[in-house]
């Protein structure tokens, strides 16, 4: 599996949904959600986050909409997500706060040390194909993020039901991972392992929500990871 594999893969995904239909919601996810409600719980106003591997744009617009954020960015590798987020956007009227371009989460970001007072990454690490390529992004991040500003890391774990399943079925060459019947990457995680991996972070929240996502027509259940880290502000 390569990066421009993976990366058409996606595009099509987005062309036309098939494996991960709740990518094309419109609804901002519940941990997102979660996450916001954190922010606000600490009074913090006027604040300018950005998204990685935003989509078609659901959690960014969603968010501006609350009224409560300055301006969201979000980025995708995806041409034809960024085009609908753009579309959604326009529809919403909050193209104004919002500012969505194409850009790859394992390249240097497009924007400046020290801009964001938050950054998102509702499951995007996890169609990142390679160790390297996680790294490059989790370091990106820091970059852009202000002192005492925030990541919200929300993930798969290994006791997701149908992960577990599909690493046993179709694994791939990385430890905790598989492939999809499309041919997309994706990985699972274990709390050693996210620990490890943020370790340049403080961690202000973790925890284990519980749901029921639904692939292919079937139930099954889920136990993701909800994590709340914070640049160091010294």
């Amino acid at each position: 599996m390569t990066h421009e594999e993976q990366q058409k893969i996606w595009n099509n995904e987005h062309e036309t949904p098939h494996v991960l239909l709740q990518m094309d919601s419109k609804d901002v996810s519940g941990g997102v959600e979660k996450f916001f409600d954190l922010l606000k719980n600490r009074k913090l106003s006027e604040l300018v986050g950005i998204e990685m591997c935003c989509g078609k744009g659901r959690n960014v617009i969603g968010l501006v909409k609350q009224g409560e954020i300055k301006k969201m960015y979000g980025f995708d590798f995806s041409p034809t997500a960024i085009e609908t987020a753009k579309e959604r956007a326009r529809e919403e009227k909050v193209s104004d706060k919002t500012e969505f371009s194409v850009g790859d989460a394992i390249k240097a970001w497009p924007y400046d040390d020290n801009t964001f007072d938050f950054v998102i990454d509702c499951f995007g690490s996890t169609d990142i194909e390679d160790a390297h390529g996680r790294k490059n992004a989790i370091a990106e991040i820091y970059r852009v993020l202000k002192p005492g500003g925030f990541l919200l890391l929300y993930t798969l774990s290994l006791d997701d039901e149908f992960h577990k399943e599909m690493i046993l079925r179709q694994p791939a060459e990385e430890r905790n991972s598989f492939y999809h019947d499309n041919g997309k990457f994706e990985k699972t995680f274990d709390e050693e392992e996210i620990r490890a991996t943020y370790n340049s972070f403080s961690i202000v929240e973790w925890e284990r929500p519980e749901k029921v996502t639904q692939f292919f027509g079937k139930d099954y259940a889920c136990r993701h990871f909800w994590v709340v880290f914070q640049k160091p502000i010294n």
